[in-house]
């Protein structure tokens, strides 16, 4: 359940502290913190006491930054939508001639607006954050979210300027949450903003663009005319070598945020194909436990340009299936053509996700699930281990998400690897888990000793 809270918006210029205090405030930690200016480019969000989603945008004002004039143009568009701002200033600094045209800006919004004066550690800067009330605004808190010093307070002052209605709105289920992820440069924030219908992700065709993992809660109405939400988090580009300090942070919370949603989707670029990296991707997603969808990009490209040349559309897209398919075959990952540039295929990839997920939180039945597995292993037994045979005594679903099967048997070392793959496959087929991993826990018992077991005397 997630609550339709109001906006609170850190703002303010680069290096002044928004992320540390994001951190601090949401008590997680979400957003990447360096001391190199410019780190946050796109828009966190996290859940505050349940009573409102706090945003952390990227800072204005970095001169050396290639997206500087991106985050400005889209910070002043997340201002326009937040019920509350929080307006960060570096205490240790002091008051800048900017800082009063910003205020001026600000002043327009005709918002409650929190000046929260951060670095304020010590004595000595307790004396100098007095002048920021020459900037005319009546909530001027010290602060050193650092230190989480007087956050209890701003805590408190944002509680008393946020709008009782919003905060009194319904609660609205979410059904699946998933990340997008892929190498650098394929189209995620381009598809990230096609699914939200806002420029929420920054684009750029500088590969790095996206360095946090943002979580970004969503509607979307259905063709059919259906309506669902979702949650989606963004991630930054995998790369093969890490050398910036600043993405391999970028890359921890990309692997944090993969272990908390249902699924992944794996963006590929469909002019580049499938590559090594890419596998790596998908193996270690259904490693995690997490259903997957291989998303290809750019598609209305390629079928533009397949269209100049004469080729054919449909045996190109078969060609590409092949490929998608001979990286991991074992799984029957779902495939869906999108253009995150024109929208197409976006309804039709998020029948994928919420079918999936569906699919994800399957059960079966003890009994049923015993005697398809004893019928396929009548059908097709597995080959001979010096004249002596695997079986499988009893087999339950320990849970779902991902689907896991507790199987006792007889000796292990007896089950061929390519065999299990054939009794995974089977499993896949006969119960709709396509693009889902399935966890095997084998317990070698004997039969004697089988009737002593918890679970099988439990059913018995």
């Amino acid at each position: 359940m997630h609550n339709a809270l109001p906006k609170v918006l850190l703002f303010g210029c680069t290096n002044v502290g928004k992320s540390t205090l994001f951190n601090r405030l949401s008590q997680s930690r979400m957003a990447i913190v360096h001391d190199q200016p410019g780190v946050t480019r796109d828009f966190l969000s996290a859940t505050v006491d349940e009573k409102f989603q706090l945003v952390d945008s990227g800072g204005i004002g970095s001169p050396n930054d290639l997206f500087a004039n991106l985050v400005e143009d889209r910070v002043r568009g997340i201002l326009e939508k937040a019920e509350v701002v929080i307006w960060v200033l570096d205490g240790k600094c002091g008051l800048a001639a900017r800082d009063y045209e910003i205020s001026h800006t600000l002043r327009r919004l005709n918002k409650p607006i929190i000046l929260a004066v951060n670095k304020i550690d010590n004595e000595r800067d307790e004396s100098s954050w007095v002048e920021f009330y020459h900037l005319g605004w009546e909530i001027v808190i010290p602060i050193a979210a650092e230190h989480a010093i007087n956050i209890t307070i701003l805590k408190e002052a944002i509680m008393h300027a946020l709008p009782s209605a919003k905060a009194l709105e319904s609660t609205v289920d979410f059904s699946a949450k998933f990340a997008v992820i892929g190498r650098p440069n394929v189209g995620k924030s381009s598809l990230v903003n096609a699914l939200l219908k806002e420029d929420r992700m920054l684009v750029s065709d500088v590969a790095g663009t996206t360095r946090d993992a943002v979580e970004c809660p969503f509607s979307w109405q259905f063709q059919t005319g259906q309506k669902e939400n979702f949650v989606l988090v963004d991630t930054a580009g995998v790369r093969k070598k890490i050398i910036d300090p600043v993405e391999y942070y970028a890359y921890v919370r990309t692997e944090k945020a993969l272990q908390t949603v249902d699924l992944s989707l794996i963006l590929l670029d469909l002019l580049e194909g499938p590559t090594v990296i890419d596998k790596d991707l998908v193996r270690h997603v259904y490693a995690l436990g997490k259903a997957c969808i291989w998303v290809v990009n750019k598609w209305d490209i390629a079928r533009q340009q397949l269209d100049a040349s004469g080729e054919n559309v449909e045996k190109f897209r078969n060609k590409f299936l092949q490929q998608i398919n001979s990286l991991y075959p074992f799984f029957n990952t779902p495939v869906a053509f999108v253009s995150a540039k024109s929208g197409e295929g976006i309804d039709a990839l998020l029948r994928q996700v919420a079918a999936l997920h569906k699919r994800l939180h399957a059960t079966v039945s003890t009994g049923l699930l015993n005697r398809y597995l004893q019928k396929i292993i009548t059908q097709t037994p597995p080959p001979s281990y010096n004249g002596k045979h695997f079986k499988i005594y009893y087999a339950v679903q320990m849970k779902s998400a991902p689907f896991t099967l507790r199987v006792f048997c007889n000796k292990l070392r007896w089950l061929p690897n390519h065999y299990q793959r054939f009794l995974e496959n089977s499993l896949r087929r006969q119960y709709a888990l396509d693009g889902c991993p399935i966890v095997w826990q084998w317990v070698e018992k004997s039969p004697h000793a089988l009737l002593n077991a918890s679970p099988l005397k439990q059913v018995v």
